[in-house]
């Protein structure tokens, strides 16, 4: 590089305004004749004989470098340069030294300096090139210093972003996870206990389908913003996804401690939330499961979950709160365990239909029959429709249930034809997922047609507790079967989920009074005089009435002189598979 030996070597951006903090007067003269010597006379220098000065100097006026006196007053040039750069960090720096020993001066540059003359060796070429050098690598490092702290801000967004929710500016499943796994690591240190708390909305697909994802989006921010204002500042609230949120609290010293948490946030979801002028309720159903119970992050994830579960499957809509226990393990292990099987068991043809006869008293010349589902599986042998019905009826799967069944009902028509018996209805179950789809009534009929089965000859059976569900869906359904000649039986009727209203609402053909008020109907009067009354409403509004589960010939002779339309139980006939039913044994086709 060319030395520099005036003004007209620098751009016309350099201002030549410098500032020499020296406590020697005759080296400040000597410093200013090297400057007007390299810059023509074209440049302004002031001068501080103290640290203290420099800095006050530094503070009124801007200046382009800064020249050091390695002593300047007794202070060690390191204590100078890192007080100056603290305060002014755009200045650059420039060290003036009389020591011949460069290691001292490298040192300056450790903590902060530009660049370093020896006295004695100075030319007003080196020390307008150092000064120039200097104001260069100061802009490249202030450069690198924001490019890092950009990207460090940048990095900060982005790992924010990675670890929130973009909708309620919780944290998310993967902050959360992250913690959880640091809180159990402490925990097993400290051998202290805490809670997790797994929490969902009941029937927040409603919201959503009733009124829209926006409103759903902006009832999950109002609920976070509730939750954050419950749960104390040492608690960790995150939305893991969908409606669900969870909370692990800090060290518990008794889990009766977090009794309070579990009333402030029953308290905090009893209001209705305000949603562009529509009045919400959004009921949660809360799992509740503590460490160390559960030995780490998995089991303990898994058991609130579990709980959370068992919340909204017993308290229906109602806030509810539920507390791990080993039965409910147990049980959900086992619904695992059949969904496991359910491909398999399709592939492998499983499932079968079993027909129970249903006897008319009034005409004991018809065959009808209601058509019960059956799982006999290779792995884990038969299974009860008790069991797997509830599984499934919220799974694509029922659809194939109901495919079975309808083809089954086909064979089992076809097979007493060859026996001169005509069968007068075939009854099979749907579920509320079903009926609630607003193609479901096209899929049924069809099946329908592809088995050549009229459908006068099918009524469709589901319980009041599934209509309740989905009223309005149900209905159109209803309606549109109905009007293609397929009748519609509300079983289980008498129970907790009863509503006359329903009656007034539905088009039903057929009332099947439900077991719990059949058995032992003998020897209740109470059940005797609700049959009676129900069954006399039932006449007046042209339904007939079916008491199911009849097991006595006393049950069945009190139903009977009740004036019961039918009666279906073990009494009488137990589900049988085709082949049987079609027998020379079965005593109703002889």
């Amino acid at each position: 590089m060319k030395p520099l030996t005036s003004l007209q070597n620098y751009p016309e951006t350099v201002q030549n305004n410098f500032l020499i903090a020296e406590d020697n007067p005759i080296d400040i003269e000597v410093v200013k004749s090297l400057l007007h010597e390299a810059y023509s006379g074209q440049f302004c220098l002031d001068s501080a004989g103290s640290l203290c000065d420099t800095k006050r100097m530094l503070a009124a006026k801007s200046y382009d470098a800064l020249i050091l006196d390695m002593n300047l007053s007794g202070h060690h040039c390191d204590v100078g340069i890192i007080e100056i750069i603290e305060s002014y960090p755009e200045i650059p720096i420039v060290i003036l030294t009389g020591e011949t020993d460069p290691v001292v001066a490298i040192e300056s540059l450790k903590v902060g300096a530009q660049d370093f003359l020896t006295k004695n060796s100075i030319t007003p070429q080196v020390l307008a090139r150092s000064l120039r050098y200097a104001q260069e690598r100061k802009k490249i490092e202030l450069a690198l210093r924001n490019s890092v702290a950009s990207i460090a801000d940048r990095n900060a967004q982005l790992n924010s972003l990675a670890h929130t929710d973009h909708l309620t500016q919780l944290a998310n499943r993967a902050h959360f996870e992250t913690a959880l796994e640091e809180l159990v690591y402490k925990a097993q240190r400290s051998k202290l206990r805490f809670a997790l708390l797994y929490i969902d909305l009941k029937n927040f697909k409603k919201v959503n389908d009733n009124f829209g994802h926006s409103i759903g989006d902006e009832l999950l921010v109002q609920v976070a913003n509730r939750l954050r204002k419950t749960v104390r500042s040492s608690d960790f609230l995150a939305r893991v996804g969908g409606d669900e949120f969870v909370i692990f609290t800090d060290f518990l010293q008794s889990s009766t401690e977090i009794h309070k948490l579990l009333d402030r946030l029953t308290k905090v979801f009893e209001p209705v939330f305000l949603i562009e002028s529509k009045e919400i309720l959004a009921h949660p159903s809360i799992g509740v499961a503590f460490y160390p119970e559960a030995e780490n992050v998995e089991i303990l994830l898994k058991q609130a979950d579990y709980a959370m579960y068992e919340g909204k499957e017993l308290q229906g809509d109602n806030i509810s709160v539920c507390f791990y226990t080993k039965e409910m393990e147990n049980k959900y292990d086992r619904q695992l365990q059949l969904e496991a099987q359910l491909a398999t068991a399709i592939e492998e043809n499983e499932f079968s239909a079993h027909f129970q006869k249903v006897t008319s008293l009034k005409t004991d010349q018809a065959l009808v029959f209601e058509a019960l589902i059956r799982w006999d599986s290779k792995v884990l042998g038969s299974v009860s429709p008790a069991e797997f019905i509830p599984i499934f009826e919220n799974s694509p799967v029922i659809d194939q249930l109901t495919k079975i069944v309808i083809s089954q009902a086909k064979s089992l028509i076809v097979e007493l034809s060859k026996h001169d018996k005509c069968v007068e209805s075939i009854k099979i179950n749907v579920a509320a997922s079903q009926l609630c789809r607003s193609n479901f009534s096209e899929f049924f009929l069809d099946l329908l047609h592809q088995q050549d089965i009229q459908a006068e000859t099918i009524c469709i059976e589901l319980t009041e507790s599934q209509m309740v569900k989905n009223t309005q869906a149900c209905w159109l359904q209803i309606e549109r079967l109905r009007n293609a000649g397929i009748k519609v039986a509300l079983d289980d009727f008498g129970t907790g989920f009863s509503s006359l209203q329903h009656l007034l609402e539905f088009s039903v053909d057929y009332l099947k009074l439900d077991i719990s008020i059949i058995r032992d109907i003998n020897k209740k009067s109470r059940n005797q005089a609700l049959v009676a009354g129900i069954i006399e409403m039932g006449h007046r509004l042209d339904m007939q009435i079916v008491a199911e589960g009849v097991e006595t010939q006393q049950e069945f002779d009190c139903c009977e002189q009740l004036q019961c339309d039918m009666i279906q139980g073990y009494f009488l006939h137990k589900p049988q598979p085709i082949t049987e039913i079609v027998s020379s044994q079965s005593d109703f086709i002889k």
